[in-house]
């Protein structure tokens, strides 16, 4: 009898010591991974005395002098009408270390 009972009250130890070691994983900092890239999205109205061209033409060195590069544009209509444009750029992400 006091063999069944040392038994069970090991297997109760054990469990509680594996539960324990679940909690500990669980409550370990999450360590998030750096993005690569940094994305920004602006928007060039297609409105007023200057041309589209020259508009997207001042947003890209705009951009470029802060370091982005163009990654992708979007035309946006209303009514079949052109409203301007959505303009994306990237640069490396500042947590990469790479300014």
């Amino acid at each position: 009898m006091r063999k069944l009972t040392f038994a069970v009250l090991c297997l109760a130890c054990a469990g509680n010591l594996a539960l324990a070691k679940d909690k500990d994983k669980s409550s370990a900092p999450v360590v998030e991974k750096c993005p690569a890239l940094q994305a920004s999205t602006v928007f060039v109205a297609d409105r007023g005395t200057k041309g589209s061209a020259e508009k997207l033409t001042e947003s890209h060195k705009n951009a470029e002098n802060q370091g982005w590069s163009f990654d992708e544009i979007s035309l946006y209509t209303e009514n079949n009408d052109l409203q301007g444009f959505y303009v994306t750029y990237v640069r490396p992400h500042p947590c990469n270390g790479n300014n």
